[in-house]
């Protein structure tokens, strides 16, 4: 048997090694970018301004907000896609554009292996009219959530369903969010919405989230305030990050900094 002196020694030799006490390097975490929709089967042309309110009940100084439109190459818009200037909607909200085959071209490319800058937390707005979905389906696999308003009446109800069967079709992760279109003293409305999300869950196993009442009768368009928007905000145990939505808001970033410097040298 080998001498334990020497062994004793040996292990003093090396002993600092294991002493050593290395930095802790910091953990940086990923960034909070979840992709949100909200859509109508009654007013699919109203897109912008369902996604405009719902945007503004969830955006804060703490977390960047954005609305992303995507047109159809007819469309007219007052800042059109392609000039990379965004349009302010209001208290820590821009609207950023482009056409369906820019979205698609967009997600389709390799992810970079460098980024320019450190990839801030967003959420997304994804403007679109779902008569126009056709141009390019795969948007829906970028949604983590998707707000639909319904009429509480069987044909609204039904064209709901269907939205829902394409949407589950192509995103199996895709969350379901009912707003009513009413009243909300209307006790009728709120037991359709029970019997609907029954039925949802039995044929589709998926769970249905409630927000509340939209009043839209109001000739001024007052949205009610009957809205509970808190489960459209980021969850951090129910996040679904991809490279696709990073790439999404990696662009919004690199045009906001093309903004802003455009601004300082006008400025200037």
């Amino acid at each position: 048997m080998d001498d334990p002196r020497k062994l004793v020694r040996g292990l003093k030799d090396i002993s600092s090694l294991f002493n050593t006490v290395s930095e802790e390097v910091p953990v940086r975490r990923s960034p909070e970018v979840q992709v949100l929709g909200v859509s109508s089967p009654d007013c699919d042309g109203d897109s912008l301004l369902l996604n405009t309110f719902f945007a503004s009940q969830i955006a804060s100084s703490g977390k960047a907000c954005s609305l992303l439109s995507v047109l159809s190459r007819y469309a007219k818009v007052s800042s059109g896609p392609g000039k990379g200037m965004p349009e302010s909607f209001g208290n820590h909200l821009e609207r950023y554009c482009l056409y369906w085959d820019e979205l698609r071209d967009l997600i389709s490319e390799p992810f970079p292996p460098r980024a320019e800058g450190i990839l801030q937390s967003r959420d997304i707005f994804l403007d679109f009219e779902y008569r126009h979905l056709l141009h390019f389906e795969k948007a829906v696999s970028l949604l983590d959530k998707w707000v639909l308003l319904l009429k509480p009446t069987a044909e609204s109800l039904t064209e709901g369903y269907k939205m829902m069967k394409v949407g589950l079709a192509l995103n199996p992760q895709l969350e379901f969010y009912i707003t009513l279109s009413g009243k909300a003293e209307e006790a009728q409305g709120a037991m359709a919405f029970d019997q609907f999300s029954d039925f949802v869950s039995r044929h589709l196993d998926a769970h249905l989230g409630w927000l509340g009442w939209m009043d839209l009768a109001d000739p001024a368009r007052h949205f009610s305030a009957a809205l509970y928007t808190e489960p459209l905000k980021y969850q951090h145990w129910n996040a679904k990050p991809s490279l696709q939505k990073f790439m999404l808001a990696g662009w919004i970033d690199s045009l906001e900094r093309k903004a802003k410097a455009s601004a300082l040298v006008e400025v200037s």
